[in-house]
């Protein structure tokens, strides 16, 4: 035996295991790994492993009890998303990661993949390909000196539906002064923490505007660090509050302030962190990032109440799923609110110039000119129209057999730019159905870069200059949705798309049903539940049957909606159909007791009343109250659901007992088959 077989045979076998939320040693030495490693792996506050280990999401890797390797890693929407993998220098070349990597894909086979995002200057290529990633894109990164990042994604040999990085922007955070000069002076105090906000690990997910008032902050600082405060400015997304709304929201927190505290609103610094939370709360942005203890003692309650929480940049980074899960999924329906769509009058297209898109080099004059001849032609032009009458959206569309074209596409900028994106484009996949389309080819060359998030995020695919989707309206077995989408593709003449088959993962069956909407493959293991509903809150929030009043503006203008429920009774899981029992009892009935339609469950979140109705408080429809009293155990559950469509017939309760199927007084698991009946049964005649 040679000296090398020998010390081979002297090892221990490494052993890998999730770490347990008490295993505060095991934790302590994962942070002491990666902090030794920080040069490739960035900063993480100590808090994300404890989090992550409370999660599921710290796994460890030991030999002879000692941990010589972890990977950190999470559940994101759609795929397993590792944060960090790290062995011990002494340790490397055993395998280990690939131990981690591939005890992680084993765990999450129902995931589609794994996607990391990694420094393309850290020269891990080599690395990463042989634990069998793929380069999946490329963006640049954040600080004084932007790199590039490439996301690295293994796959686990699901049908992969989308062309796109897994994951759009989830938090947009405004940043004070002091946390600027911290991304810009390696002198001050502190700056570690705040240097978390451009790991490259968020790269994809944290969004860090800029305010007005940070602006005029900019221009008074001392000329020795101006420069490089400007630079790390310029690098932040400017944003311009509501003047109305901030109008109305800084008296508030001037009279809070002077309730609270009222030397804080005489100094010039506390009048400039009122303007602060003001203009951050009239600018959509739930997220102010400061280390100002006095700003969130004065404020952040008040803050709170218009939706922006005052966060240190460490929670920002540990809670970051958590404090924006309510805006991240805030897209616009324009049904019964007070934003109208209508056509564009004559006399009117200089409304248009709201949405030229100068920034990627579109002249006002081509895009007249263009749209001109579309009308020429005889297209109509929808516009969205804000409660002021602002023009805020536009977008044409033409069908041609089985097509439907949209030669443009716009959203005004602004907070509500994403939202309107993506529920319009789901307009479009409705009346892609309704016309018998089985193809949106969007082709317009100026779209936006929310635009192009919302097209990549609802399975649109680039080809040949154009995004185009498939609008696959069959409600059966995967043999059957496969052919319609082979049939589709063909008339398109895009190339085949991806093969689907029976039993395919609950994960991967959503996947498909979304990005294929309104296709429904009922041979897969996507389970399906009758969720009961009263009339008068299936009124609010489904929009049936309508209310004389219309419906509350952050309901109406969501494509997602929340429903809270006790814990109590037959537990359900997530991803899942819904099929809503619309009771016949209670206050408001004034409808006959039915199934009315079908939505997407995307999760089920469990807490507090008080965390969750804070949390989905645009998305729901009850009052705290009401969540409160139907907790256990200071618990609710709180389904969030999407892409709801009404069915044109409401299954009458008569038709569910002749199937022998009682009327609910909980989310009851129905079978596929049943399922089928009754979805079919609610478009018969539609």
């Amino acid at each position: 035996m040679t000296g090398g077989d020998a010390a081979a045979s002297m090892r221990s076998e490494v052993v890998v295991a999730l770490a347990r939320p008490e295993d505060n040693e095991g934790i302590e030495c994962a942070i002491q790994l990666g902090n030794q490693a920080r040069d490739t792996l960035g900063y993480l506050p100590f808090a994300a492993y404890e989090d992550a280990a409370c999660n599921y999401g710290l796994l460890l890797a030991r030999e002879r009890g000692v941990v010589v390797g972890y990977a950190l890693f999470g559940l994101a929407s759609r795929h397993v998303r590792l944060t960090h993998l790290c062995v011990d220098d002494r340790h490397r070349g055993q395998g280990i990661a690939r131990k981690l990597v591939d005890w992680i894909s084993r765990r999450h086979a129902d995931r589609p993949g794994i996607l990391v995002w990694c420094r393309l200057d850290y020269g891990l290529a080599p690395m990463w390909a042989s634990l069998d990633f793929s380069r999946l894109s490329e963006r640049p990164g954040r600080g004084k000196d932007p790199r590039v990042l490439v996301a690295w994604w293994r796959d686990h040999g699901q049908p992969r539906l989308f062309s796109r990085e897994p994951d759009t922007v989830l938090v947009r955070a405004a940043l004070d002064l002091n946390i600027l000069r911290d991304l810009t002076d390696e002198a001050r105090v502190d700056r570690v923490e705040s240097l978390a906000l451009l790991s490259d690990q968020l790269a994809d997910r944290l969004e860090l505007v800029r305010t007005p008032t940070l602006d005029v902050e900019v221009d008074n600082v001392d000329d020795r660090f101006r420069r490089d405060c400007v630079r790390q400015a310029e690098l932040l997304t400017p944003v311009h509050p509501a003047r109305d709304r901030l109008a109305v929201t800084k008296a508030e927190m001037l009279a809070e302030a002077n309730r609270l505290d009222p030397k804080f609103a005489q100094d010039d610094q506390g009048r400039r962190d009122i303007q602060y939370v003001s203009e951050a709360a009239a600018a959509d942005i739930n997220v102010l990032v400061t280390r100002d203890e006095s700003l969130t003692r004065v404020l952040g309650a008040a803050a709170m109440r218009h939706g922006v929480r005052i966060l240190r940049p460490a929670e920002v980074v540990v809670r970051i799923d958590e404090l924006v899960r309510a805006e991240a999924y805030r897209p616009v329906a324009l049904q019964e609110t007070d934003f109208s769509r209508r056509l564009i009058r004559a006399g009117d297209e200089r409304e248009l110039d709201a949405l030229v898109m100068r920034q990627s080099g579109e002249k006002r004059a081509d895009m007249q000119r263009r749209l001109r001849a579309l009308t020429a032609a005889g297209v109509d032009r929808v516009g969205v129209y804000a409660p002021d009458q602002r023009l805020v959206a536009s977008f044409v569309a033409m069908v041609s057999g089985s097509i439907t074209s949209v030669p443009f596409f716009r959203t005004a900028d602004g907070p509500l730019a994403d939202t309107l994106a993506r529920q319009l484009l789901f307009v479009l996949r409705q009346e892609a159905r309704e016309a018998k389309s089985s193809v949106i080819r969007l082709d317009d060359a100026f779209v936006s870069r929310s635009t192009i998030a919302a097209l990549s995020d609802d399975g649109f695919l680039p080809y040949r200059g154009a995004y185009y989707a498939y609008v696959v309206d069959v409600c059966g077995v995967a043999a059957d949705v496969q052919h319609a989408a082979v049939e589709a593709a063909r008339a398109a003449s895009l190339p085949p798309p991806v093969s689907i088959r029976a039993g395919l993962p609950s994960i991967a069956t959503a996947e498909v049903e979304r990005v294929w909407w309104p296709a429904k493959v009922v041979d897969g293991l996507l389970p399906s539940y009758l969720v009961p509903i009263r009339q008068a809150f299936s009124s609010e929030l489904l929009g049936f049957p309508r209310s004389l009043f219309g419906r509350r503006s952050e309901l109406g203008l969501s494509r997602e909606h929340v429903y809270y429920r006790s814990p109590r009774g037959p537990s359900a899981a997530a991803p899942a159909r819904l099929l809503w029992y619309m009771s016949g009892s209670g206050p408001g009935t004034v409808e006959p007791a039915g199934v009315i339609g079908s939505s997407q469950l995307e999760e089920i979140v469990e807490g507090s009343p008080e965390d969750l109705h804070s949390r989905f408080r645009h998305l729901g429809v009850w009052r705290l109250e009401q969540v409160q009293k139907a907790s256990q155990g200071n618990v609710v559950q709180a389904f969030r659901f999407a892409n709801t469509e009404l069915f044109p017939r409401p299954i009458p309760l008569s038709d569910l007992r002749s199937m022998g199927i009682v009327a609910p007084q909980a989310p009851l698991q129905v079978r596929s088959d049943a399922y089928l009946a009754l979805y079919r049964e609610g478009h018969r005649g539609g």
